[in-house]
C-alpha cells in the first residue's frame, strides 16, 4: 500500500472520528451551539495529526498519542446543535482506537446524519485545515 494510500485512509478514518466529539466532562461549557466551520476546523487538524502520526510514528504509543489528543479535543469542542450526538460517538470511536492506534485504518468511523453531512462536505473544500476534504462527502452522490 502506498503512503499516499495509507494517508488517505488514515485521513477518512480520522474524519470520521472527529465528528463525534462531543462528550461532556465536567467543565462548564455549553454544548451544542458551535457552528460548523469551527468543528470542521478541529475535526481537519486532528485527522492529520493522526495521520502524520501513522506515517511516521515509531511505535503503536505515538500513534495513540495523536488520537488522545485528538478525543480531548473533540471532547471538549462545541458542535452545532445537530451534532452533538455524532461527535460522542466519533469521541467514543477515538477512544476505542486506544486499545490498539492501527484500528482507526482499519475500522470506519461513525458519520453524523444524511442532512449534517451533506452541510459538512460542502463546507470542507472551503476550511484550510482541510487538506484532504473528503471525509464528509466520500459516498455521497
Amino acid at each position: 500500500m502506498t503512503r499516499t494510500r495509507r494517508l488517505g485512509i488514515a485521513a477518512t478514518a480520522l474524519i470520521g472520528l472527529l465528528a463525534v466529539a462531543c462528550s461532556g466532562g465536567g467543565d462548564k461549557v455549553e454544548r451544542g451551539t458551535g457552528n460548523d466551520a469551527d468543528y470542521l476546523r478541529a475535526v481537519c487538524i486532528g485527522i492529520d495529526r493522526v495521520s502524520d502520526a501513522l506515517v511516521a510514528a515509531t511505535s503503536a504509543n505515538e500513534i495513540a498519542a495523536a488520537i488522545e489528543e485528538f478525543a480531548n479535543t473533540m471532547r471538549a469542542i462545541n458542535p452545532p446543535p445537530d451534532l452533538t450526538e455524532y461527535n460522542r460517538q466519533f469521541v467514543a470511536y477515538l477512544d476505542a482506537a486506544l486499545k490498539d492506534p492501527t484500528s482507526v485504518v482499519t475500522t470506519a468511523p461513525p458519520l453524523p446524519p444524511d442532512g449534517p453531512r451533506r452541510r459538512l462536505a460542502q463546507l470542507e473544500p472551503s476550511i484550510a485545515e482541510c487538506r484532504e476534504p473528503t471525509f464528509f462527502s466520500r459516498g455521497l452522490e
